[in-house]
């Protein structure tokens, strides 16, 4: 269903309040819904209500949960992509400066990938240099798996 095909604020407040369930969003739900029907409601518009359980159920230092958990991602073996997705998602929530993101990156990168990388006459300096490095890695990685599987067969 739309949003925009409801009558009036009210009811788009409402329409919202019915998918909230469980836990204490339920009684939050329950109790704004029991304001609203009565007309004592603290907020008019969608967005208030929005903003009001924004303010309700968000992490109140959701920076310093970000970047712990940017420092304790680690990349597995064949997950590079996986790795810069979320490392890619976690600095967005973060107000590091490059430098630090650089470090955070590298930080989470397996041993083996780094001794090859630091084996290398010239070493990647900036995040967009090493995000290069890993996606050739990971590229060499795969088309040597491939290579591997038809030569040896299971």
């Amino acid at each position: 269903m739309q949003i925009d095909t409801f009558a009036d604020e009210r009811m788009k407040i409402l329409y919202v309040l019915s998918f909230m369930s469980g836990g204490m969003a339920q009684v939050l739900a329950a109790n704004k819904t029991s304001m609203n029907l009565a007309n004592a409601s603290t907020f008019n518009t969608l967005e208030g209500l929005l903003i009001s359980i924004e303010k309700t159920f968000r992490d109140p230092d959701r920076e310093r949960m970000t970047h712990t958990q940017l420092h304790t991602l680690k990349m597995m073996p064949g997950t590079t992509e996986e790795y810069m997705t979320n490392f890619e998602m976690l600095t967005g929530w973060t107000s590091f400066n490059e430098a630090a993101l650089e470090a955070a990156y590298v930080q989470g990168l397996p041993q083996s990938i780094l001794l090859k990388v630091y084996s290398q006459t010239s070493h990647p300096s900036g995040m967009a240099n090493w995000k290069a490095v890993m996606h050739n890695l990971d590229h060499l990685q795969r088309g040597y798996s491939t290579l591997k599987q038809l030569i040896l067969p299971s």
